[in-house]
């Protein structure tokens, strides 16, 4: 293992989740406003249909992220496996370091599902173009 992939996989690790979410956010507004905006002719898109298919990919990408999180968690927990010289050439980062991401990850990717299942639900019961 090369220290980019063991870096890359930290890093995914801890924003993977916090990024599948941005993601699915900034996909369901730019759906709904295309959909709602009065321009001479509107898109019939099936706004439900898309944010459950956005909702389905971004907790399969949180919970890839999650997983990667506790994984490096635990191959770090005691010196493991990374600080063996798995990392290729150059300085390996402190395992501590790297564990405290890995813990970092762990939360962050739980608050991450939790709001992706929550909009993943609730967004497609919404009313498409309903003002208040």
């Amino acid at each position: 293992m090369s220290a980019r992939t063991t870096n890359l996989l930290v890093w995914f690790g801890v924003v993977g989740g916090g990024l599948a979410w941005a993601v699915q956010f900034v996909a369901n507004l730019a759906f709904g406003w295309a959909r709602c905006n009065p321009p001479v002719t509107r898109w019939a898109l099936p706004v439900h249909g898309w944010e459950i298919a956005l909702s389905a990919g971004a907790l399969v990408i949180g919970l890839a992220s999650l997983g990667t999180a506790i994984l490096i968690l635990v191959r770090t927990k005691g010196g493991g496996v990374l600080q063996q010289g798995l990392r290729g050439e150059g300085p390996a980062p402190p395992i501590g370091r790297i564990n405290f991401l890995a813990v970092v990850g762990i939360v962050v990717n739980f608050l991450a599902i939790a709001i992706i299942v929550i909009t993943g639900i609730g967004a497609p019961m919404l009313q498409v173009c309903k003002q208040s």
